[in-house]
Order: structure tokens, then C-alpha cells, then sequence
């Protein structure tokens, strides 16, 4: 099979899999067996290095899509899939990269904590130990680069049509202020928002000169800003934006290419606010009466004082996810806050660890002036993102991989410097 037939193949497992438009039951178990044995197999057996971009874009689809889905959300079952995977192909996996050695040591930091302490495994632990084992999966030289790209547009371009489309019938939920919804709008928001800020480097930075990738990049950055706005998570529009403006003050490219990005902004605002898509958003900003904001705090300072009560040892390794989402507020609370989180759940270490990783693709790029705004910009977004929500320590597969590939992009960047 070749590549451009291998793309035509998924192309249609993606047709297949938008238009399962019931809401309230998904395909008979033996039609999602087969769509999923369909979906692994042959692209394991003819790229490997693009089963990662296929699982991260078909699993987000079918998470935050407004339908039940062929795609399954149990976690050990993308665990065992990569598994499998890697125990049958591992002899033509050897060329390929390993994972960094602090993840490993904070992959088994987490899963001792949550066993220690919580006595099963949770999402995170899953989540964590399906990327740490992707890494298997990865050319040295970045040749997939693309792809990895490519699905987070594609994930944007279609969770945009959806909601554009199918919004106004499938929501589950009208807020007061107007604003619609089938999953959390706000982690539905940072999904959009990472095929954005990945289009938009894309064109200001130049990685990729093919034409047509470029197209479907400017289309992702006009459909994925428009669905950022209406869909009105005031966290996601935030974290698209700090993104952006990194990217375009920090990039290396000319003043008066600066001066026509922002030119053209303007007008796409303009035009947004003209036909009203700002109106969410706005009121949302706005309304003093709108609690979700305060609801944060409170959340936060409740759990902060709890901590606090801690034993010293708790303190410092924490009391595991099931631990801290039932601290101090009586039935169980999330924490809204990513930092916050790790700091209850995994203790001060946990944090430690936390901000390690977050540093860690920074250090990777070192000095290289091109690549460096770059991956602060990818970094800043999934940063901005854990500020307001749960992402990472909730175990949100295309969170993960979306940091999965930050670390990807500064390895290959560094490689290519050499």
C-alpha cells in the first residue's frame, strides 16, 4: 500500500467515523471491534511512525465529537493496543527513539503514589505509561513530523464543523449567557485551540513548504479561531491568544511580515464581531453575575487548606488522584488548576516532577533561535490550559500527546541543528 493510498484508506475511516451521528448509543460492539482492528493494523504494518498521530486524532474525535463513537474511551484498551504493537513489531522498532528518562522515573513515581495510596489504577497512570511507550513508535529524523501536525489540524477542522453544524441540535447544555455544548466546553475549547496554534506556526514559522499542507493550515487557523470564539471557554481563548502572541512577536520572520499578521487579525476580528460571534464570549467577560470564575478560587482555597492539614510525608508525595479529588470538599471535587493538583496528588515531588517536564523540551532546543519560540509557544499554551483545568493529572489522552509531540518537535529540531 502506497503512502498516498495509505492516506486515502484513513481518509475514509474518517468519513466512517463523523458520520455516526447518534447521540445516545454507539455501534454495535462487533462493528467497533473490526473498525478498530481496521483503524491499527494496517498502519502499523506500513508506517509505525504514523500509528501515534492516527490514535491521537481518531481517539480525540471520538471523545469530543457531539455522537457516541466507533472509538473506545476505556484507556487500557489504546494501553494494550500499543502494547501488542510494540511486542510484534519490535524488531523493526529498534532505529527508533526511546523515552526520556524523566518521564520514565515520573511514570513510575505516579503509579507507585496512586497504587500506594488509592489502590487502583486511574486514568493518568494509563495515560501516562500509552505515551512514555509511543515513544517507541517515533523516527529519529522527524519524518512524521507532518502527520503528527496534520492530526491536531484535522481534529480542530472537524470538531469546528461540528460544532458549527451540529451545535444547536446536539447540545446537552444552555448556559444562561447562551453558550452551547455537548462535552466541557473548555476542554473541548484547548483541543481546537492546540490545531490553531499548530496551524499558525506552521504558516509563521515555515515548517512545512508543501502547498497544500499550508492550505489546510490557513483553513484550520480561520475555522479553529471562529469555533474558539463561539464555543466561548474564556481558558481556551486565553491560551490560544498567550500562544499566538508569542509566536508572532518571538518568530524570525520580518517586521512587515509582523505588521501583516496583525493586519489581518484585525480584519478576521472585525468581521467575527460584524457577524456576532463574539457575543458569548463577550457577555461571558462581562457578567459579574457568571460565578465560574469565583467557583475556581473557591475550589482552589478549599483544597489548599487541606493540603495544608497534611502530614508531613503526604505533604511531600501526596495522597494519589483519588485522594486529592475527594480532599476537603465533601462527595469529591476536581481542582480546575493542573499545578494544584500535582501538588495535593503527588506532593511537592509530584510538582517538582510537573514543572521538570514542562521545562524539559526548553532545555532540549537549548540556544536554537528558530526552534526555541517555537516550542515556548507550544509549551506557554499547554501551561496556560493546566492554569484553569485538570488536563494532565485527569489523564487526557490528546493533552498528553499533544505534549508528547512538543517533546518530538525540540528532538528532532536539535537533531537537525547537529
Amino acid at each position: 500500500m502506497s503512502k498516498r493510498l495509505l492516506y486515502l484508506y484513513y481518509f475514509f475511516l474518517l468519513v466512517v467515523l463523523c458520520t455516526w451521528f447518534n447521540t445516545t448509543s454507539a455501534p454495535p460492539m462487533p462493528l467497533r471491534l473490526i473498525y478498530l482492528a481496521a483503524l491499527v493494523f494496517p498502519v502499523f504494518l506500513k508506517a509505525p511512525n504514523n500509528l501515534v498521530p492516527i490514535i491521537n486524532c481518531f481517539t480525540a474525535l471520538g471523545t469530543y465529537g457531539f455522537s457516541r463513537s466507533y472509538m473506545p474511551t476505556e484507556k487500557w484498551i489504546y494501553l494494550l493496543i500499543i502494547v501488542i504493537c510494540l511486542f510484534l513489531g519490535y524488531s523493526k522498532l529498534k532505529r527508533f527513539q526511546r523515552p526520556p528518562s524523566l518521564m520514565i522515573l515520573f511514570c513510575v513515581y505516579i503509579w507507585s503514589i496512586d497504587i500506594i495510596q488509592g489502590t487502583k489504577i486511574v486514568d493518568i497512570d494509563y495515560t501516562i505509561l500509552i505515551v512514555l511507550l509511543s515513544f517507541f513508535f517515533v523516527s529519529k529524523d522527524g519524518s512524521e513530523k507532518n502527520s503528527y501536525i496534520l492530526a491536531f489540524m484535522i481534529i480542530t477542522l472537524i470538531l469546528g464543523l461540528f460544532f458549527l453544524t451540529y451545535g444547536q441540535s446536539s447540545a446537552i447544555s444552555v448556559s444562561e449567557t447562551g453558550r452551547r455544548s455537548w462535552v466541557d466546553p473548555n476542554y473541548f475549547g484547548n483541543v481546537c485551540g492546540m490545531g490553531v496554534v499548530l496551524a499558525y506556526n506552521t504558516i509563521v514559522n515555515k515548517l512545512s513548504q508543501n502547498l497544500y499542507f499550508k492550505r489546510i493550515a490557513i483553513l484550520t487557523i480561520a475555522l479553529g479561531l471562529l469555533t474558539l470564539v463561539m464555543n466561548a471557554s474564556r481558558g481556551a481563548f486565553l491560551s490560544a491568544s498567550v500562544s499566538i502572541v508569542i509566536i508572532t512577536f518571538f518568530s524570525k520572520v520580518s517586521i512587515k511580515t509582523k505588521v501583516g499578521i496583525a493586519v489581518l487579525v484585525s480584519i478576521g476580528v472585525v468581521a467575527m464581531f460584524s457577524m456576532g460571534a463574539f457575543d458569548v464570549l463577550a457577555n461571558r467577560f462581562m457578567d459579574q453575575d457568571d460565578t465560574t470564575g469565583n467557583g475556581r478560587t473557591l475550589i482552589w482555597e478549599a483544597k489548599l487548606l487541606g493540603y495544608i492539614g497534611l502530614p508531613t510525608h503526604e505533604k511531600l508525595f501526596g495522597i494519589g488522584y483519588d485522594g486529592g479529588f475527594s480532599l476537603a470538599i465533601p462527595g469529591g471535587y476536581g481542582f480546575h488548576n493542573d499545578f494544584l493538583a500535582f501538588l495535593v496528588d503527588y506532593g511537592l515531588v509530584g510538582l517538582l516532577f510537573f514543572l521538570a517536564l514542562m521545562l524539559y523540551p526548553i532545555i532540549i532546543v537549548g540556544k536554537n533561535s528558530s526552534a526555541r519560540p517555537i516550542v515556548i509557544s507550544l509549551v506557554l499554551f499547554l501551561l496556560t490550559c493546566c492554569s484553569t483545568l485538570e488536563p494532565l493529572t485527569a489523564g487526557k489522552l490528546p493533552y498528553w500527546y499533544y505534549y508528547f509531540f512538543i517533546v518530538l518537535f525540540a528532538r528532532w529540531s536539535k537533531s537537525r541543528q547537529r
